[in-house]
């Protein structure tokens, strides 16, 4: 048996991240593309997408960024041909996208609940969809289509100040496994797997900096909070999650499906 080496891994696989202009998404496509693949960047805003798009070439690999909504089916379906055209079916995706809230379950509203399960459950049901059509048509030979979806320690383990998240979270995890199940009993060479980061230190760990605040923490108290909640005493960062997701990528994990990647500094173990 070979070891191929890191810069190898994923070389001709064609990716589609969502949420691609986040701090997770962001690291993903780097990761990726330093691993050998094409990669297909997505958001549904533009800002920072040149940025990203320059550091990506600058790797070495072929990049391009489209506009998406996770939320919108037209903008899957416009999106998927576009990608079978350019460039040819979909080896890998990663469902990213993903929003935080907090709030107090008796007061939470229908716009906060409807923000909630429309991207972080209905957002990753789409990405699926759409993914399996292209997946499913790839060489019977050929290495399995890896599917990797963005969940949380919230979707592990309980907190009181995130009850909602915690409840989409803990449906992404389900659904990733009954998909693997799914594929597998339908003949579909595709593999579905779950992450769970930790806090990591992006901009939803802001948000999350906000719940505390609200819950009456001092500045000092927050970043005490966040940290120690992981027995590694620190919060993680974008690139550790990238490799993770990588390597889920990857054929280094071709006999992992229906599991959880768990990267949160020790934060499940407790």
């Amino acid at each position: 048996m070979s070891f191929p080496s890191a810069g190898s891994r994923l070389d001709g696989q064609i990716a589609l991240v969502t949420g691609a202009l986040g701090g997770i998404g962001a690291a993903t496509c780097k990761a990726l593309a330093a691993g050998g693949a094409t990669v297909i960047a997505s958001d549904a805003h533009s800002r920072g997408a040149d940025e990203l798009l320059h550091a990506v070439k600058s790797l070495g690999a072929s990049c391009d960024f489209f506009s998406l909504d996770v939320t919108r089916r037209e903008d899957w379906e416009a999106l998927m041909p576009e990608i079978e055209s350019r460039f040819g079916l979909l080896d890998v995706l990663v469902n990213n996208a993903g929003i935080y809230r907090f709030g107090k379950v008796e007061e939470a509203s229908d716009e906060l609940l409807d923000q909630l399960m429309q991207v972080n459950i209905r957002g990753v049901v789409l990405g699926a969809q759409f993914a399996i059509g292209h997946m499913k048509q790839r060489r019977p030979d050929g290495p399995w289509a890896s599917m990797i979806h963005l969940s949380s320690i919230a979707g592990l383990v309980g907190s009181p100040t995130s009850s909602l998240y915690s409840m989409t979270k803990g449906a992404v995890r389900l659904f990733s496994k009954s998909l693997a199940l799914e594929m597998a009993q339908l003949g579909y060479r595709i593999r579905s797997n779950s992450v769970h980061p930790g806090i990591i230190d992006t901009d939803m760990a802001g948000e999350v900096a906000q719940a505390l605040a609200a819950k009456g923490l001092n500045s000092e108290q927050i970043r005490e909070h966040m940290s120690a909640g992981h027995p590694m005493a620190r919060i993680g960062q974008a690139e550790e999650i990238a490799r993770g997701i990588r390597f889920l990528a990857s054929d280094d994990s071709a006999f992992m499906t229906g599991t959880e990647l768990v990267i949160d500094g020790g934060w499940t173990a407790k």
